[in-house]
């Protein structure tokens, strides 16, 4: 491609040549082939190709200024340079590392770079897989090509841990379920590692930022099995702590100890929870072992998971694709279609239909493969919102719910990493349980530790490094510890809509404790890793990568006014938007997940979890969903005819 099709050009090729030289293992990256990618990419995507050429046009025009001449002119060594000198400016860094991360991403998705890092791009998938019975009770927006009506005792809207629990228990009391899905079905044939094709596909892309003191990026899973599907997998009961303030707090007396036991039982089995195997956790469990145990910890473990027949694939975060990880695409799902439930997927529910405040079904709709609208519209007296922590509470200000707690109390979970770099150790990064490994002992004053390896792509991103020193930390991958921490966050934040419906408006505000115990997390993680014997620790921020080598300089680190955006911060936990609790004055929805004021509406997703865990919140979420559905299949058959 050339100037005349993309401006800007030879400013990328020099860009690409003098950002990826070659490494120790590493041969410097393809110019041509990066800059090919980028342009190919951005030709794809209008807001892609517009944000380009405005960083090529700056770096160039940045260069001129100073130098007399275009950056495409200088030598490689006077480029890189340049490259250093702006990546130490505070206003510039943030616009340098813009304009290179399409280029970062191309070089770390190429395959030479991936097989140097001892990673892989992708795996072989098998070119069919077995079908069965419940498949053909499937129905995809883009097969059809009319308008459909039906008729339901229950829709249920989602496929997540809410919806799909309860979809399960609904159908099989005998009830006629709906399962409705705004993403697509797919099998472990699209779970192949791709980043660049399985994102898009279980993603929901580009609108789960948390803003305020800091940004918190939140994925969100988007496909039949919602955020079930791309989690690790983690599977950590309802703390005891928790339900005791739930009952306090929120005057939800129902949700006993020995009540909630039964359902915690019943959603494991079903998901086949079981300990991580030591061999698939890989050496970072050794290694935090070692760390803890020198600084006196004792809770520290492998983690309880729903992955039975797991062999350390590495790419939970991207469906698994031995479907040994038992999201709900793999197992509610199918068993709820099994009990005579039905799926249409690719449909996005848009309208209650109600009179007044009595619910009498939805109407959704989809797109057909031919890019034609198709309408689907369902009558049932009951329907389960299950949208997830974001999209449930826009969807019922949207339908007429009025309720001062909707869309507020999001707790996020807030999490952090400090990674440790061990010359000797090959942690087989990208082929363990990316999750496998957890420290609790800090759990009681809101601190919980687990693994969170990423794969080599998410490696190199983080790094705001350019030149032999981006090459020479991408190289250490396999050496390179990746743990982290969550907080049981006392912060919370709100969603309401945002100037697109598909991009929610999602505020949170870290507060002054919350942060304190940031940045104890931060300390003690490093303090593991010195203890096991780590020659560097380094902590990831949106300016810089800060390096440690000792606690002397951790100690001094930790002496500055930090803030909450020095530090590369994450989510994945979004709960509390609809929450439950005995009144209205305090929730959205009562003990047993009915909207209050409506009829026929309940909701059953995390958006339902009163408060902060301080534990992955799948099993929580399944088992309120269960239990609701329970009751909600009581009262249905009770009011039904004989």
């Amino acid at each position: 491609m050339t100037d005349a099709v993309f401006p800007h050009h030879a400013t990328a090729l020099a860009l690409s040549e003098a950002l990826f030289p070659a490494g120790r293992h590493a041969p410097a990256g393809d110019r041509d082939a990066i800059t090919r990618r980028v342009e190919t990419e951005a030709g794809q995507r209008p807001w892609l190709r517009h944000g380009l050429i405005t960083g090529l046009r700056w770096l160039d025009t940045r260069y001129r200024l100073f130098h007399f001449r275009p950056f495409h002119k200088a030598t490689v060594h006077q480029r890189r340079e340049f490259l250093q000198t702006v990546a130490g400016h505070a206003l510039e860094n943030p616009l340098l590392r813009a304009a290179t991360l399409p280029f970062k991403l191309a070089y770390l998705l190429d395959e030479t770079q991936q097989q140097a890092a001892g990673s892989r791009l992708r795996l072989e998938t098998p070119s069919q897989v077995e079908r069965f019975r419940w498949q053909s009770q499937v129905t995809a927006a883009a097969d059809r090509t009319e308008d459909l009506t039906l008729e339901a005792d229950v829709v249920v809207i989602g496929t997540g841990a809410g919806g799909a629990a309860a979809a399960y228990e609904l159908a099989s009391r005998g009830l006629a379920v709906v399962m409705l899905e705004e993403g697509d079905y797919h099998d472990r044939r699209d779970f192949d590692g791709d980043l660049m094709t399985v994102l898009p596909k279980l993603y929901r892309m580009g609108a789960t930022v948390a803003t305020g003191n800091v940004m918190i990026p939140v994925p969100v899973g988007r496909s039949v099995g919602g955020t079930t599907t791309v989690n690790s997998g983690t599977c950590l009961r309802t703390p005891p702590r928790v339900l005791a303030h739930w009952r306090e707090e929120f005057g939800l007396h129902d949700l006993r100890d020995d009540d909630m036991q039964l359902w915690f039982e019943r959603v494991e089995e079903m998901l086949g929870v079981q300990t991580a195997e030591a061999k698939y956790i890989g050496p970072i469990g050794d290694v935090i072992a070692d760390g803890a145990r020198k600084l006196g910890y004792t809770h520290f473990h492998p983690l309880q998971r729903n992955a039975t027949g797991c062999d350390g694939q590495g790419l939970c975060q991207m469906g698994c694709p031995t479907d040994a990880k038992r999201s709900t695409n793999v197992s509610y799902v199918p068993a709820a279609l099994n009990r005579g439930a039905f799926l249409y997927t690719g449909f996005k529910a848009e309208k209650l239909r109600r009179q007044g405040k009595t619910v009498t079904g939805i109407e959704a709709r989809g797109r057909n493969r031919h890019g034609m609208t198709v309408r689907l519209t369902i009558h049932a007296p009951q329907v389960v919102v299950s949208m997830g922590t974001f999209n449930t509470p826009l969807f019922l200000r949207d339908n007429g719910v009025d309720n001062p707690n909707l869309g507020q109390h999001l707790s996020l979970h807030p999490a952090g990493v400090v990674n440790g770099w061990f010359p000797q150790q090959d942690f087989r990064n990208g082929r363990t349980i990316p999750q496998g490994y957890g420290l609790s002992d800090l759990a009681e004053d809101g601190l919980v530790f687990e693994g969170g390896t990423i794969p080599f792509a998410g490696h190199g991103l983080l790094a705001n490094l350019y030149g032999d020193d981006y090459v020479r930390y991408t190289e250490r991958y396999q050496q390179t510890a990746y743990f982290g921490f969550m907080l049981q966050d006392t912060s919370r934040g709100s969603v309401r809509a945002g100037l697109h419906r598909d991009a929610p408006l999602i505020r949170y505000h870290m507060n002054d404790l919350d942060f304190s115990r940031f940045l104890r997390g931060i300390e003690t993680l490093a303090k593991i890793y010195f203890a096991a014997g780590a020659v560097e620790v380094s902590i990831p921020g949106p300016q810089r990568l800060t390096v440690l080598h000792n606690e002397t300089e951790l100690a001094a680190f930790l002496c500055r006014k930090l803030k909450p955006t020095d530090f590369i911060m994450s989510a994945y936990h979004p709960l509390g938007t609809a929450r439950l609790a005995a009144t209205i004055e305090h929730g959205v929805c009562d003990s047993e997940h009915r909207v209050f004021g409506w009829q026929g509406l309940t909701v059953m997703d995390g958006s339902v979890v009163p408060s902060s865990l301080g534990a992955n919140p799948q099993i929580t979420i399944m088992s309120l969903a269960a239990r609701a559905a329970s009751r909600l299949a009581d009262r249905i058959l009770k009011e039904t005819p004989a």
